[in-house]
């Protein structure tokens, strides 16, 4: 599955939103010891009180900002989880530190396929993120 997504940047950023003339994304840098390179780069864009976050480097997505702004409890993201146990092993857990960036981080593609499943109601609003 090709996500178009994966573009080389002379700055060196790798991945980038979609152009989208309904939402204001910004990038921001925070700074974390759950990460080896101290800092996760990501562009991001509030959504229903939430963060939708897509990191620079790697294009992984933070799927709690997701989850919560379809009004889902954090907690339930474990149930997605452990119906899945694959899917585990590409996960990071921010924990700790700047709380924007808490939560399950996972690879765009895999993001793509679960907002596929269960993003309906906000497509329009994941335009950005995906497409």
């Amino acid at each position: 599955m090709s996500s178009g997504l994966l573009l080389p940047l002379a700055n060196g950023t790798r991945f980038r939103p979609y152009a989208s003339p309904d939402h204001h994304v910004t990038k921001a840098r925070y700074i974390t010891s759950n990460d080896p390179r101290g800092y996760i780069p990501v562009y991001e864009y509030p959504l229903n009180g939430q963060w939708i976050m897509l990191d620079m480097d790697d294009g992984y997505v933070l799927w709690t900002g997701i989850w919560k702004a379809l009004g889902n409890s954090k907690a339930d993201i474990v149930k997605i989880i452990d119906s899945q146990p694959d899917l585990a092993s590409q996960l990071r857990r921010v924990r700790g530190g700047y709380l924007k960036i808490q939560g399950t981080w996972m690879p765009y593609d895999i993001a793509l396929g679960l907002a596929r499943r269960v993003a309906w109601p906000i497509r329009y609003e994941l335009v950005p993120l995906f497409g």
